[in-house]
């Protein structure tokens, strides 16, 4: 049974914020590479320990990071609602150490 996938606001802002850096360029890009974004994490929903536990990035919280490109997706998995929490989706050249995650 796949698991739900829930955003948080940071996420969403993220997402919000990585739409509007690309639109500058190309909208159409854009929102191809927002959709592709979704996707990659939209995996998650049946591979849930896809991404790497955070402690192997040095961060000292119990959650994992899926890698799509240059975006770092950090999020949360609990087995019992069968729901990955998703925290931050954050360009992989920010210090993630300093950010909010969840």
């Amino acid at each position: 049974m796949p698991h739900n996938i829930v955003y948080l606001e940071h996420a969403y802002t993220d997402l919000e914020v990585i739409l509007d850096h690309i639109t500058e360029d190309s909208p159409s890009r854009a929102v191809k590479y927002l959709e592709f974004l979704k996707n990659g994490i939209a995996k998650l929903a049946n591979f849930p320990h896809l991404g790497v536990m955070c402690k192997r990035k040095h961060i000292r919280r119990e959650c994992r990071v899926l890698i799509i490109e240059n975006y770092l997706v950090f999020y949360k998995t609990n087995e019992s609602s069968k729901t990955i929490i998703i925290g931050r989706v954050l360009h992989r050249s920010i210090n993630y150490k300093t950010k909010k995650l969840f």
